[in-house]
């Protein structure tokens, strides 16, 4: 039984296939009008053999008209002697005849031994001659399944979607509004993409009567009678001031700004606290006058498409606007008001006794669960936490959740941030929602702007503002950034508060000066070696298995958030270091995903059947093993990237097999048989996983020798210098959207009792 990658391996392999095939430099690039006919023609044979036609069966080269094969090699790096093997390379097998004159049959036939690779006797040709194989299959599939030539949003000057006149809707799916002449990939593999307005009114309705719930009206709204944002004053030596800023909109940064300006009061005047929240990204999601779960508002409909053309906010790697530069994010990157709140996939967890007593260990701080009771309601109130209705659950769900029962595990219930959420609101984990149907942080950033919040978009933050006092403590004063024109602006406070997550925070406390000897050396102004360091995640193993029948529904009613299913532990309460959760998948349907995926045959009438209606992916079950509390910990580097610096190599790579034997049991238990399986994610060691959900950059303890900032998060060592977002929490027990909002909603509260009420310090404000 073969042992196929997971999805994101996949996707790693593939590229470093690519890579090899290229073989040249960036200045071997061609553009598709320059190419010679040779490359062409082969790209173009193999088209039709990965995407065969037939009479009433449109495929590939029914889509040559509109142009698919110089798209197809705008972005194939080849240099031209790549083709030119591939095409000569046949003479050897086919009596001296090339690629390009071989009839139908033998190229499928020629394919079929580059691909199996076992006749190919020459060590370096073979790896040249399926790199080229695997390279211009992954990009031609990839180009026809991601519905060429309407793939892409039609965008103005100013990359926002261009609606249809007179649409009052911001349907922006191309294939709603095609010629139905023309069938793509999508159409091949019966996947509708997002809603039309008429099925949107449709399923919308269906919902109302189903769901267990179902909220009208707003969930909040900006006032027609609310203050002015927040002027800045000027300082004596000609800068803005405001009272507080805060450093990033995202997750934390939205909660903490919003309710200080909600709640906070300047201790020195007893007036309305002047928050300025700094976001590197830009601020279209919280232009609409309100935020309507289950329906959406203009702006947002309209900028978030569910289409990801690596132009906009969608998808896994959206466009560059929404990223900034990093060598290795963990996928924990997204700029734009409201941060990776917005482009999860609602699985939101909740800390636990278990989290607070890894929180403790970790670094000694003081908080425990009830604590923390008032902001973790906050957060499952405006999240609207709970589990997803009971007929999401398909066949596949059952047969999963059956099999691990048999093994004698107990059956848990998802936990979601999800309010009038219905089939096709969310299409996978990577997408946003344009229903406003799921947990975010914008509600908070709407109640900041009911109170006076001033949001600075599109800003840049260069550096923090740090001043040596003399005998004293050093004192943050302020900030430096990047306009959206380029122009350095310095900005004062009286208090700084950085929430800028666990991978940038330490990145910006590094071009502070703010840091360890040993990475800032001549630059450093202020030392603390914990800065960067202790970094935490957990690791998520994906593995699957094709099953005898189908097991998932077809059409829309697959679409179905892939996050909302059983899950199951395999130890009992209270959860210690190590402890695995194994939750259910099913698979996802965005075809050229699908095409690529690990169950996918290799080519021709086998891969578009495969593909048809969604047949292959209807056989899917997945598995997604989660190990939590790992023993071990990453740092940050000023050049983004991240290190390793110590784990429990037995221990983790004996959890990875013991977990690998745990899901080759649960296959054994199943009703419905595995055909085929992939269990090449727990090949995986120690050494080579990904932390996932990082925290503990800036974390809080309860001391510098341990940590950055304290329990109710000032710094150690920089007085008016405050931390929340993920960055502060000691340690990852699993996830982190629901941990971090629940920190923050924390953090607002012990900040307002500490620095922003009456009998506050006054120092540093105006």
């Amino acid at each position: 039984m073969p042992d196929d990658i997971s999805r994101r391996e996949f996707v790693k392999q593939t590229m470093v296939g690519t890579a090899a095939f290229v073989g040249a430099s960036a200045g071997s690039l061609r553009a598709a009008a320059t190419r010679p006919t040779l490359s062409k023609g082969v790209v173009s044979a193999l088209g039709s053999i990965f995407i065969p036609s037939a009479q009433g069966d449109p495929g590939y080269k029914e889509l040559e008209s509109h142009g698919i094969t110089d798209y197809v090699m705008q972005q194939l790096e080849a240099a031209e002697e790549a083709f030119e093997s591939f095409n000569n390379a046949a003479k050897q097998f086919f009596d001296s005849k090339t690629f390009l004159d071989l009839r139908e049959q033998e190229k499928e036939e020629y394919l079929a031994l580059v691909a199996d690779g076992t006749k190919i006797t020459d060590a370096e040709q073979k790896v040249r001659l399926q790199a080229f194989y695997r390279a211009t299959r992954s990009r031609i599939l990839t180009v026809y399944y991601k519905n060429f030539p309407l793939h892409e949003i039609k965008r103005n000057a100013g990359s926002e979607p261009i609606l249809q006149a007179g649409d009052t809707h911001q349907i922006t799916n191309p294939n709603v509004l095609k010629d139905k002449k023309l069938v793509t990939g999508w159409d091949i593999a019966g996947y509708k993409g997002p809603l039309g307005w008429e099925e949107e009114e449709q399923v919308r309705a269906q919902a109302k009567k189903t769901l267990p719930y179902w909220y009208e009206g707003d969930l909040v709204r900006l006032s027609e009678s609310r203050p002015p944002a927040a002027r800045a004053t000027t300082t004596s030596d000609g800068h803005d001031y405001y009272d507080v800023i805060v450093l990033g909109g995202g997750t934390a940064g939205c909660i903490i700004a919003g309710r200080l300006a909600e709640r906070g009061m300047n201790p020195k005047t007893g007036d309305r606290l002047r928050v300025a929240m700094i976001e590197g990204g830009d601020d279209w999601t919280i232009r609409d006058p309100a935020i309507r779960p289950g329906y959406g508002s203009p702006i947002r409909r309209r900028m978030i498409s569910n289409i990801p053309d690596g132009i906009g906010p969608d998808g896994e790697v959206p466009g560059p606007a929404y990223r900034w530069f990093s060598e290795e994010s963990g996928g924990e990157n997204f700029r734009l008001v409201g941060g990776c709140t917005l482009h999860y996939g609602g699985q939101c967890w909740i800390p636990d006794d278990e989290d607070f007593h890894f929180y403790r260990e970790a670094s000694g701080v003081n908080w425990d669960l009830a604590k923390f009771g008032d902001a973790i309601q906050e957060i499952r109130d405006m999240y609207h936490v709970c589990a997803p209705p009971d007929d999401w659950w398909n066949k596949g769900d059952h047969v999963w959740a059956d099999a691990g029962r048999a093994l004698g595990f107990e059956m848990r219930p998802a936990s979601c941030a999800l309010r009038n959420s219905f089939r096709g609101t969310i299409f996978d984990g990577h997408s946003m929602n344009r229903f406003d149907s799921k947990g975010t942080s914008l509600p908070w950033a709407y109640i900041g702007l009911n109170n006076g919040l001033k949001v600075i978009a599109n800003a840049e933050v260069q550096k923090i503002v740090i001043e040596k006092v003399t005998g004293g403590r050093p004192v943050a004063t302020g900030a430096v950034y990047k306009d959206k024109n380029g122009a350095l602006r310095e900005i004062r406070a009286a208090r700084v508060i950085v929430a800028c997550a666990a991978n940038w925070t330490p990145l910006l406390l590094y071009k502070s000066g703010y840091g360890p000897r040993e990475l800032l050396g001549d630059k450093l102004l202020v030392e603390n070696d914990n800065i960067g360091r202790h970094l935490s995640g957990d690791c998520d193993l994906h593995t699957s298995a094709y099953l005898a029948e189908p097991i998932s529904p077809a059409g829309r009613e697959g679409d179905v958030p892939a996050e909302h299913g059983p899950w199951a532990a395999t130890t009992p309460r209270p959860w210690g270091e190590l402890t695995v959760h194994i939750r259910s998948t099913s698979a996802g349907r965005i075809p050229n995903e699908v095409a690529l995926g690990p169950f996918a045959p290799r080519f021709g009438w086998d891969h578009k059947e495969y593909m048809r209606n969604a047949s292959g992916a209807r056989h899917i079950l997945g598995w997604n093993t989660h190990l939590g509390a790992i023993p071990g910990s990453w740092r940050v580097l000023p050049d983004t990237k991240i290190e390793q610096v110590e784990i429990d190599d037995a221990r983790v790579n004996s959890r990875i097999k013991e977990s690998g034997e745990i899901i080759r049991a649960w296959h054994s238990k199943l009703a419905i048989k595995p055909v085929k399986v992939d269990m090449r994610a727990f090949s995986q060691t120690s050494r080579t996983i990904t932390p996932l959900h990082r925290v503990g950059t800036a974390r809080a303890g309860s001391s510098r020798d341990n940590s950055v900032c304290t329990s109710d998060f000032d710094c150690h060592d920089i007085d008016h210098l405050l931390f929340t977002s993920s960055a502060t929490i000691p340690r990852t027990f699993f996830w982190s959207a629901g941990p971090t909002a629940v920190n923050a909603a924390y953090g607002w509260r012990r900040m307002v009792a500490n620095h922003f009420s009456r009998g506050c310090s006054t120092n540093g404000f105006a």
